[in-house]
């Protein structure tokens, strides 16, 4: 990702003073890692939580297991748990961001139920109206590149959160 993309994504929460938490599956840290590559983020980047493994998403986020087992790890439904359990971890940040979805095929013990490049976003935002807080995104990445179908993602949660809050 370009530092002139995340410069600007960070400019739009720092001017807004905006700040951010995040629970990454598929991203594995590269989310915050982005927003953390620049000066100053220290004015808007919380923290995140890297929740790669169900049983972490469960603990730590309190996402129901069953809801993992119905939908799997990589679903929408998962992820907007994610997030809710994010607000509930840390309730003094104005922008709540979960991610999941698939960047290989999943194996025996990890199915997955969805294709490769499927991406799930949940967006909780403090400052719109209740009915507008939680905002859900599923795009398709078209690549078979691990690291490729990440650095899209993050750029597409920069992307949602910057219209949310413009």
């Amino acid at each position: 990702m370009r530092k002139q993309e995340i410069k600007k994504f960070n400019k739009t929460l720092s001017k807004n003073n905006l700040t951010i938490v995040c629970a990454e599956s598929i991203t594995a840290g590269m989310l915050s890692s982005s927003i953390a590559s620049v000066a100053g983020a220290s004015s808007i980047l919380k923290g995140s939580i890297v929740t790669y493994d169900r049983e972490l998403k469960s603990t730590i986020l309190q996402v129901n297991p069953s809801t993992i087992d119905k939908y799997s790890a990589e679903s929408i439904e998962t992820t907007i748990e994610m997030a809710y359990g994010l607000l509930k971890l840390y309730p003094s940040s104005d922008i709540y961001v979960a991610v999941t979805g698939i960047a290989s095929p999943g194996t025996e013990k990890y199915p997955v139920s969805g294709e490769v490049g499927d991406i799930f976003v949940a967006v909780y935002y403090k400052h719109l109206k209740p009915h507008l807080r939680l905002q859900t995104f599923i795009t398709k990445i078209e690549s078979t590149e691990r690291n490729k179908i990440r650095e899209e993602a993050v750029r597409f949660i920069f992307e949602k959160i910057t219209n949310m809050v413009s």
